[in-house]
């Protein structure tokens, strides 16, 4: 009796997980923290080399330091190297580390590696698009927090303050924390205003796929000393992250460190990651440029149906794969996210108290699923019925199924030749 109980426990538990993927297969995910890998990278993560540990290639494929001697993955090693030496190249930097496993992962361990405690760290306030996490994560291992003074109606920091700010409370770094922005950090101003010794650490978790690209900003050109990222947002591959560094003797001091806060560098995750670089590496300048020109022409589209929309101070929409759309009503959001929702549609609702409610959209997904401008007019068309409380969701459905596929990536070579791979 017992054991049936719990076969029939773990059927609806399953059962469960396979419904809510059949669900997720018919959404529009206009969400800005995510996207879609392609078949080759996610045909790796159920590699059964995710159960090995991965130190590297090593002599005849064994890995000794020393103390510790480990089989070593050789063929792994080569996927690395070149997606290590392509993710140099396109963020123009002199080294790159592919081993945390998230952008908070990533996040953490610079800090770490950086600061000590009692330092300031100087960041970006929540309502001005920082990351949300930081300031816990600052809290928790013993480093102040000031911030970066922003100016809401420039969308860009007032440098000279922001330098002045950071001195008076003598900051050990700065760290550009973006998670809600629709236009390039004005680098160079502040780096100008802080002068060169200063670190400059640019978080481009949300734009790092448009970065690589060279269709949004170059960080390590700029001014920033560190980039770190996560690598499923724009950048269209598994949940994980990288260190990028502007100079090899920055990369020697926190390399070493960093080894102490990751063991397993999660190695299905870490091919699926080798796979996507190279990937943008042949499509990302495509691809960014599509995003770019997707959001535009969604924003546009939105504009046309009455929707007040954020924009950059040249009067675009988005320079990136972001659209800001106010939402005034802030007291009825349940009410018109459950309408979007309804209807198929996933996007978020950012809520600050004092703050107008806007809904944040994100086109990188849709336009790796070969979107372009002509679908950004329809599904404008789409948000703005689903809000007024229409049902679309066939229309929705319909949509999906015409973009199955993923576009600016190896799976059309995957798929012809995977029998022979």
């Amino acid at each position: 009796m017992f054991q049936q109980v719990e076969k029939t426990k773990i059927e609806k538990l399953l059962n469960g997980i396979k419904s809510l993927e059949r669900k997720n297969a018919v959404f529009l995910h206009l969400v800005a923290n995510e996207n879609q890998m392609s078949q080759t990278a996610n045909s790796f993560l159920s590699s059964k080399l995710s159960e090995r540990y991965y130190f590297g290639g090593g002599e005849r494929g064994v890995v000794d330091m020393d103390i510790f001697t480990f089989l070593g993955l050789r063929e792994l090693k080569d996927l690395i190297t070149a997606a290590e030496k392509a993710l140099s190249k396109m963020l123009f930097a002199s080294e790159v580390n592919l081993n945390c496993l998230s952008g908070i992962h990533t996040m953490l361990t610079a800090l770490l590696s950086v600061t000590e405690p009692g330092d300031t760290v100087m960041t970006i306030k929540e309502k001005d698009g920082g990351h949300f996490a930081t300031k816990k994560i600052l809290e928790k291992i013993g480093r102040k927090q000031i911030f970066a003074v922003y100016n809401t109606e420039l969308s860009n920091f007032d440098a000279s303050r922001t330098a002045r700010l950071f001195k008076k409370h003598r900051a050990k770094i700065i760290y550009l924390d973006a998670l809600s922005i629709i236009n390039p950090i004005n680098l160079e101003e502040i780096r100008d205003s802080l002068g060169k010794n200063p670190i400059i650490i640019y978080d481009a978790s949300h734009t790092a796929g448009l970065i690589v690209g060279q269709e949004f900003q170059k960080p390590l050109l700029e001014g920033a000393d560190i980039v770190t990222a996560n690598t499923h947002k724009s950048f269209p591959g598994p949940q994980k992250g990288f260190i990028a560094f502007k100079d090899k003797d920055r990369a020697r001091e926190i390399n070493p460190i960093a080894k102490g806060f990751y063991s397993s560098a999660h190695t299905h995750h870490l091919i699926a990651l080798g796979i996507t670089i190279l990937e943008m590496e042949h499509y990302g300048k495509q691809y960014a440029k599509q995003i770019i020109k997707s959001s535009q022409s969604l924003g546009c589209a939105l504009s046309d149906l009455g929707f007040e929309l954020r924009r950059t101070p040249d009067g675009y929409f988005s320079k990136n794969h972001q659209l800001q759309v106010f939402l005034n009503n802030r007291k009825d959001r349940i009410k018109l996210y459950s309408n979007l929702i309804n209807n198929n549609i996933s996007t978020n609702f950012i809520s600050y108290p004092g703050e107008r409610m806007y809904m944040r959209i994100g086109t990188q997904e849709i336009t790796r699923r070969g979107m372009k401008e002509p679908e950004m007019k329809e599904i404008a068309s789409l948000i703005n019925q689903a809000l007024k409380g229409k049902n679309v969701k066939g229309k929705i459905i319909a949509l999906n199924k015409k973009f199955s596929k993923i576009h600016y990536s190896f799976d059309s070579f995957y798929e012809n030749n995977k029998n022979r791979l």
